[in-house]
Formats: C-alpha cells, structure tokens, sequence
C-alpha cells in the first residue's frame, strides 16, 4: 500500500478500530481532522479523538489531557505503525471498560492513571489533583473512586 506514513498510520488504526470497537459509534476523518472520534457516553468525559500526527497519533481524553502514541524503537516503519496502532487500541480497551482515571481539565493540566495497581503519586502531580473530580469513561467517580457514580 503505498502513502506517507501519516496515511498508513491512520489507515491501519481506522481498520481496528473498525474491528475491535464495532459498536462504538466512532467517527473517521482524515488530517487534519481527527482520524478517529468516539462520541462521549457522558457529557461531562468529553469525546475521545485520535490525530495522526504523522510519525506519531495523539489521543485527546475529552476535557482532561491529552497523550502521544510512538514508537522510536521499532526496527522497522511498518513495526513501528502496528506497535503505535496496537498500543492505542490496547489504552481505548481499558478506558472503555472504565479502568483508566482521568482527572483535571485542558485549561488546567491533567492526565490519567490506570485504575489497577498504582498510579502517579508524584507530589506535583498530587497537588494538582487535589479537590478535582476524578473520571472514567462512562463518568464521575463516587468519593472513593471505587465505582463510577449513579444519576
């Protein structure tokens, strides 16, 4: 298949996508739209939307953060692609099933931590956390953040 990379990249993610997440309702564009939209479940995560930035695809995690999917290692470029491509479907799986926290907003900084084992307990990163509203994909967490709050 031939194309720049960025073409490639984004061909191949669209495809899983496709495959791994049928029902999802996702949306696909071409740059320098977002390659992939998935429409927020709660209004409150924001969609999620992947760019391809060429060597790279960058994921904005609604009104929190956003984060870069690449690979330098790879001996290969079309290792390098599947590697990216498997690790951004790998992150969407476990955020769709609620086990990524997102937390701060895109005015102020933020990011996201797995819900299984630890997460960043850097101090810097603690304060800025403190008293905001910790998030999954399908909304708030309860107080404790052991379960995602009922309307």
């Amino acid at each position: 298949m031939e194309g720049t990379l960025a073409e490639v990249i984004s061909d191949k993610l669209i495809q899983r996508v496709k495959e791994r997440f049928p029902d999802s309702r996702a949306k696909f564009g071409a740059p320098p739209k977002p390659a992939v939209v998935f429409p927020a479940i709660h209004p409150d995560v924001g969609n999620i939307e992947i760019y391809d930035d060429g060597s790279e695809l960058t994921l904005v995690a609604g009104h929190f953060t956003h984060g870069h999917f690449s690979d330098y290692d790879s001996k290969s470029e079309d290792a390098a692609e599947q590697r990216i491509v498997d690790d951004v479907i790998e992150f969407l799986g476990r955020l769709f099933d609620d086990q990524v926290v997102l937390w701060g907003s895109q005015k102020s900084g933020g990011g996201w931590y797995s819900r299984k084992g630890a997460h960043d307990t850097n101090p810097i990163v603690e304060r800025m956390k403190e008293g905001k509203q910790l998030y999954v994909w399908s909304g708030p967490l309860s107080r404790g953040g052991a379960t995602p709050e009922t309307a």
